[in-house]
């Protein structure tokens, strides 16, 4: 999904179930899932899992991704981008020019304190609830992400706020920088934004926010969020279980094995030998049935004869994909 502005991750799920005709309890539940949360203002790719696909989570919520936001500096708020209340306006005494350099100390691998306002939870409940009911927030850890790739522009520097512009630097004048970035799992980039403004000797906020991609998946191909409601467009869409995870190596199943797998039998471990390239860096392997349908999800196992196959996930068949649903 293209997710819009406005509406939750969870509220995305809540009408992709609702559009499908399942319901979350009862005898017609349909299990409905993403890969990631996105804040409720900020837009773009959202992985959503549907039924038996569900089951892929765990090998998605690790999945790479790209954004492109803007940080909006000399303005800080409390929740680190504009949805939150001021909480600090200072002076921008740097040139444009001095951001991109600013920006390269940001590559690789970093740590960083994730926002109150987030979906992180300790002990079982989401920071962000905590935060909202006035209960003592505990402290927050750093935690290592890497950034690989991040690039600056300067869309907007000293210039005059417009009608539709909030929060402005301490001289009422409007200072932003554009990021494109590509990071891994686990990177807020409201806490990018505040750092990277400290860094610079100010304060700043995250204006705005897009996800491009998650992993294989790019916002060019998904439903669009005015569609969000189609039951139609959102089967249309679907795509098959095999292609979600393209990316890790397959091993190729007889019809008798694929059936016997789905059925829960380990996989030999002779079918190592039969994978058609080495494993993803995690261990995970893809079986696949002889229609290229997807069976089983596998991991790396050791054991008295050596390293196998064992399975981590099983899908049943569906023909055409998305049948399961009907």
């Amino acid at each position: 999904m293209d997710k819009p502005a406005g509406i939750s991750s969870y509220g995305v799920v809540h009408a992709v179930r609702a559009a499908l005709g399942g319901r979350r309890r009862g005898p017609h539940s349909l299990k409905v899932g993403h890969t990631g949360t996105l804040d409720p203002a900020a837009t773009g790719l959202l992985v959503v899992l549907c039924g038996a696909a569900t089951r892929l989570g765990p090998f998605l919520v690790g999945c790479d991704k790209t954004y492109r936001g803007v940080v909006r500096l000399g303005a800080a708020t409390d929740t680190l981008d504009a949805d939150g209340a001021l909480t600090a306006s200072a002076a921008v005494d740097f040139a444009a020019e001095d951001c991109a350099a600013a920006a390269a100390g940001f590559r690789g691998r970093i740590e960083q304190i994730p926002p109150v306002i987030s979906a992180l939870k300790v002990g079982g409940v989401a920071l962000h609830r905590l935060a909202r009911r006035g209960d003592a927030v505990p402290e927050i850890k750093p935690r290592p992400v890497t950034i690989h790739s991040l690039e600056t522009a300067v869309p907007r520097w000293a210039a005059a706020p417009g009608p539709d512009d909030g929060f402005t630097a301490a001289d009422g004048l409007i200072y932003e920088i554009e990021l494109l970035l590509s990071c891994s799992s686990g990177t807020y980039v409201r806490s990018l934004a505040r750092d990277l403004a400290l860094s610079l000797g100010t304060v700043g906020h995250l204006c705005s926010l897009r996800r491009q991609r998650v992993g294989i998946f790019s916002v060019a191909d998904a439903v669009p969020g005015d569609r969000i409601r189609d039951g139609r467009a959102l089967r249309a869409a679907m795509r098959p279980l095999a292609d979600v995870l393209a990316d890790v190596p397959s091993l190729a199943l007889t019809a008798d094995e694929a059936a016997a797998v789905r059925l829960g039998s380990q996989p030999e471990p002779s079918w190592l030998e039969r994978v058609a390239a080495p494993p993803a860096d995690d261990g995970t392997v893809r079986l696949l049935d002889p229609d290229g349908g997807l069976v089983a999800v596998c991991s790396l196992a050791g054991g008295e004869q050596g390293a196998g196959l064992r399975l981590a996930a099983v899908f049943p068949r569906v023909d055409p994909p998305g049948t399961e649903l009907a």
